[in-house]
């Protein structure tokens, strides 16, 4: 009997871990899809290059959102086959459909609740009526491969965390594409940063805390505290054309993005969805921002007061209170299919003309090889946290965060023992401690 019991239990562990290698091949070969359709489309705007060169930078921005409106339904395609579903209402949905008609940029604002906020903006643009999409990212982004280098061809906004800087940066983005006529959606995540649950997370996480109560509210569970003075100076650009999505995340009728401070709580990122299928429900708002700075940060906190109740009333009853309707967006599989297929064949013949006929498979299974190693070994660097927002980010921020909590220990030590060996006040202490972390600049949060 007990050998009996030895032997199903070895069973039992098998199964389990052919489960879980499956979910890792499924996610994996997913990702090497996304990334080869990307590689494509950065391909051909490479191509594209000497219209910007000899011709000049509306007909670059006409070329290049041609381009993107061919291959964004490609770079959709694995999130789309992985059983991923976005739901809108539909009035909600025609309201954001509607600046698509004649605004020359509409913004979009989101709780960054995910690390695919990007990939469901690149849903939402592409769904009944296309639009090119661009996004306010890190700094770090750039340089992640092919997604990276594709956004920094699309001329996207990268910014460092000082406002002084980012503001120019901002304004001469928005302001070029308006000269051009550009129509766009740009998209961003006010919040600025995602916390997990180390040790630095949960000093941030307590820091806008504190802003919350000194501001005279009670501290947000679900969100963090917004960027206001970007988000002031972005609103002068939107005009009316200013919208906030507030996303929630289920799997399994489970929710994901939980509670702040909940240690079951789950950031889906690319490995979460493209593992297992996952719903998003988004609500959109329209959104005033006053051009008066001091208004304008009132606004923004009275407004994430608001997003995180609307989160909380949907961990609590699995819905939005309002007892609105949401429906999926299309997922256009048909469409999908067809750019990638068109994008594959291109790269297929371009390399057999060039004498290469094998580079293609060869490329390909050295990206998904590759993507599976420094995924599985950035994830077990992070102590098991995935951080896939774009191909190959994982690894690079397993690099980037080593050694941010033990940063925060010593940091707190030091700061206690100064407590110690002066008469200075807890309040003091801990402003000293503040002044002495300020990670926020050394290490990007995605």
């Amino acid at each position: 009997a007990a050998k009996e019991v030895d032997l199903q239990s070895s069973r039992s562990t098998g199964r389990m871990v052919l489960a879980v290698l499956a979910r890792r091949m499924r996610a994996y070969t997913l990702l090497t899809m996304t990334a080869v359709a990307g590689l494509g489309a950065l391909a051909l705007l490479i191509l594209a290059l000497p219209v910007r060169i000899f011709i000049g930078l509306k007909a670059w921005r006409q070329c290049s959102s041609a381009i993107l409106k061919f291959a964004v339904p490609a770079f959709l395609l694995p999130a789309a086959l992985s059983g991923t579903i976005i739901r809108v209402n539909e009035e909600h949905w025609k309201m954001i459909v509607h600046s698509r008609t004649w605004a020359p940029i509409s913004i979009v604002m989101c709780n960054h609740a995910s690390r695919i906020d990007w990939l469901l903006a690149l849903w939402c643009g592409n769904a009944t009526k296309p639009i090119r999409v661009s996004f306010l990212a890190e700094g770090t982004m750039q340089f992640m491969p092919i997604v990276g280098w594709l956004c920094k061809m699309c001329e996207d906004i990268f910014l460092w965390r000082s406002f002084k800087v980012d503001k120019g940066t901002i304004d001469a983005n928005i302001n070029s594409f308006k000269a051009t006529g550009t129509q766009r959606s740009l998209f961003l995540a006010i919040e600025g940063a995602i916390v997990d649950q180390g040790l630095f997370d949960k000093q941030y996480m307590a820091d806008c805390a504190a802003f919350c109560t000194q501001q005279g509210y009670e501290p947000f569970e679900y969100v963090l505290t917004p960027r206001y003075k970007g988000i002031h100076s972005l609103a002068q650009h939107a005009g009316s054309e200013l919208f906030a999505a507030t996303m929630c995340f289920t799997r399994d009728g489970q929710m994901l993005n939980t509670k702040l401070a909940d240690p079951a709580r789950i950031v889906p990122d690319l490995y979460t969805i493209l593992a297992d299928p996952v719903e998003v429900t988004v609500h959109f708002d329209r959104l005033e921002i006053s051009a008066d700075q001091d208004k304008a940060k009132l606004q923004c906190m009275n407004n994430y007061k608001y997003r995180d109740g609307m989160i909380s009333h949907f961990h609590q009853n699995g819905r939005y209170p309002g007892g609105l309707e949401y429906k999926p967006l299309p997922a256009d599989l048909s469409t999908r299919l067809m750019s990638f297929s068109l994008i594959i064949g291109t790269m297929a013949a371009t390399t057999t003309l060039a004498g290469l006929p094998m580079l293609l498979p060869y490329l390909s299974f050295l990206l998904f090889i590759t993507l599976a190693l420094c995924h599985s070994i950035g994830q077990f660097c992070a102590g098991g946290v995935s951080r896939e927002s774009l191909p190959f980010e994982t690894i690079f921020k397993a690099y980037f965060y080593a050694g941010r909590d033990e940063k925060v220990k010593e940091l707190e030590k030091r700061a206690a023992d100064k407590k110690r060996g002066s008469a200075s006040s807890p309040g003091e202490a801990i402003s000293e401690t503040a002044k002495m972390l300020n990670l926020m600049s050394k290490f990007p949060a995605n």
